[in-house]
């Protein structure tokens, strides 16, 4: 009973991706081709943007697939099937200006079934993302410290390789307007202690909201006064909120605190323009291409698209810089 246990167990960590594969090898060489899913209803009906409006952002957005399609995995398309799926975003972001969106692209690889018949894997194939006109980004490494006001994290290393291109911990990208003010700009230790205590507020329980305003003011205590109109940093005590950005020896551990800022947008253009665009695009090609190579020989349906996430250099990334403002 015991061994038959364990091997449900072992069944279950694998990764349902490479327990596929195994039956269904892939057809790396079979032409695919490319298909925009267009889409009117990506942004919500409570937006207040104009089919007008809506229908020539959809008109950048294709600009911007096509600027993407020039990179050589997606120009000559071989064992996949791609598409761009459209995605709506929160258009009432705190500071946000625009039409904003999120452009899927799809990698539906082809594969041989059992009887010998070649298919795609159409249902939740793997993806690449690209956002547009969301200046707060969505990255896993940019959570939120405060969604009412707009707060959220941004990483301390910072990289501008070019006018118009930001690079964060080598891997997460802002394609901006260089003429225009900073697209984020710093939360204070004072704005940020005030949105701390409005939140403890909300805890319902008496003693535990006295022990937790007695650490929040003992933390504020503990910043001098001659830092507390400057930049915050996340991380510390009770509160998350610091007045550096780390602490002994480790220096740089704590990603700042900040808000879009609303002088960012040029509002002269119209709102279906492109502004600002992220994304996510790791730099280290030895560890795409090993990936890349692994999945292929496990016959893993990733393997498209680290082909594409390995190719996906600064020149492709180059190539956006003219789309904005347009």
């Amino acid at each position: 009973m015991k061994k038959k246990i364990v091997l449900l167990l072992m069944l279950l960590i694998v990764p349902m991706s490479i327990m596929i594969a195994q039956e269904l090898p892939l057809v790396p060489d079979k032409p695919g081709t490319f298909t925009i899913l267009n889409r009117t209803d990506y942004v919500g009906y409570d937006c207040g943007f104009t089919k007008g409006e809506i229908t020539a952002n959809l008109e950048r957005i294709a600009d911007v697939v096509s600027v993407i399609r020039q990179n050589p995995v997606l120009s000559d398309i071989r064992g996949f099937e791609g598409r761009a799926r459209i995605y709506n975003l929160n258009c009432k972001e705190v500071g946000g200006y625009g039409i904003p969106s999120r452009i899927s692209f799809e990698f539906s690889s082809w594969y041989k079934r059992k009887d010998g018949t070649i298919t795609m894997g159409t249902i939740e194939p793997p993806e690449w993302s690209i956002y547009l006109n969301q200046a707060k980004p969505g990255w896993g490494a940019s959570y939120s410290h405060d969604d009412k006001r707009g707060y959220f994290t941004a990483p301390l290393k910072k990289r501008t390789p070019e006018p118009g291109i930001d690079v964060y911990d080598g891997e997460w990208f802002v394609i901006y307007d260089a003429s225009r003010p900073p697209y984020w700009i710093p939360v204070t230790v004072n704005e940020a202690f005030a949105a701390v205590r409005e939140n403890s507020k909300k805890e319902k329980n008496e003693i535990a909201a006295q022990y937790l305003n007695e650490f929040i003011e003992k933390e504020w205590n503990d910043i001098p006064e001659d830092f507390r109109d400057k930049p915050a940093y996340f991380g510390g005590g009770i509160s998350r909120v610091t007045h550096k950005p780390g602490y002994g020896d480790q220096d740089s551990i704590f990603p700042r605190i900040v808000k879009v800022n609303p002088e960012y947008w040029n509002r002269q253009l119209p709102r279906q323009a492109i502004q600002i665009i992220n994304f996510n695009a790791v730099q280290n090609k030895v560890y795409l291409r090993q990936l890349k190579e692994e999945y292929l020989e496990k016959n893993s349906t990733s393997h498209d698209l680290k082909r594409f996430e390995e190719s996906f250099g600064m020149e492709d990334i180059q190539r956006l810089v003219p789309l904005i403002g347009k």
